[in-house]
Order: structure tokens, then C-alpha cells, then sequence
């Protein structure tokens, strides 16, 4: 297993970790089931946790080098960086514009960025939108 890999899977293990083990302590639901606010991050964090367990397994079974860098990944580097910054812009604009158009227009921003066609741009963006938005506030009931 490579230097990268090690601190690949223990940089994921010690996040999912210091945001699973504080969410423990937000009340679990409510009277009437619906899930409280804990229960979106443990349910992330398990999530991340049995990834970065199976990628551990994976490496020590295989030992391969999946962070060797190639011209191609290089080249992404650019759009690597734009993506992050995108998403930062994102999570600060939610506090001042509604859910709904802002995370329409950053689906379509990234759509753009990865080169796919407007019909698919347009249709996955509204679609994808609304889906999360039905997710989260009719059984999460997350006000949004």
C-alpha cells in the first residue's frame, strides 16, 4: 500500500469520525418517526466508513498503487480544482438564494464543465433538483 493510500483511507476514517461521533448526540426523531437531525450525517459517515474499510481490503489484497498520476489525470487537475471551488460557492450561496434554482444552476455550471450535451444538461439538472428536493423535505423533512 502506498504513503498516499494510507493517508487517503485514514483522512476519510478520522472525518467520517469527527462528524459521526458529534451527530450521535442530536436527538435520533421525533413522536410521530420522522428522523432527526442526526440521522442524515451517521447514515453519510457509515456510509464513508465501509468505503474507506473496503479500499483498505482492496489495497492490502491487491497491492496496487491507485494514486499513481498519469498525462490524463494531470490534465483534469484543472476541472478538479474548478469542481472544488464550485461546490465551496455553492455551500456559501445556499445561505442567500432558494434551494431550488441555485442547485438547478450548479448542476447545469458542472454539467457544462464535463462537457455533456444541453438536452441531457437541462433534463438531468431539473430532475436531479427535484429529486433530492422531494427526498429532503418530504422524508428527511428537511425545510430547504
Amino acid at each position: 500500500m502506498s504513503k498516499a493510500g494510507i493517508i487517503f483511507i485514514g483522512s476519510c476514517i478520522v472525518i467520517a469520525l469527527a462528524f459521526m461521533i458529534p451527530a450521535f448526540d442530536f436527538p435520533g426523531g421525533s413522536s410521530d418517526g420522522a428522523p432527526g437531525p442526526g440521522y442524515f450525517p451517521v447514515i453519510l459517515c457509515v456510509i464513508i466508513l465501509i468505503l474507506s474499510i473496503i479500499l483498505a481490503v482492496s489495497y492490502l489484497r491487491h497491492k496496487e498503487k491507485y494514486f499513481q498520476t498519469n498525462q490524463t489525470e494531470r490534465n483534469n487537475l484543472g476541472v478538479f480544482l474548478i469542481t472544488g471551488g464550485a461546490v465551496i460557492l455553492y455551500t456559501i450561496m445556499f445561505i442567500f438564494l432558494p434551494f431550488i434554482p441555485l442547485t438547478i444552476a450548479f448542476i447545469i455550471f458542472l454539467n457544462r464543465l464535463y462537457k455533456r450535451t444541453w438536452k441531457f444538461n437541462i433534463t438531468f439538472s431539473i430532475a436531479f433538483t427535484l429529486i433530492m428536493y422531494v427526498i429532503f423535505s418530504k422524508f428527511l423533512h428537511v425545510m430547504l
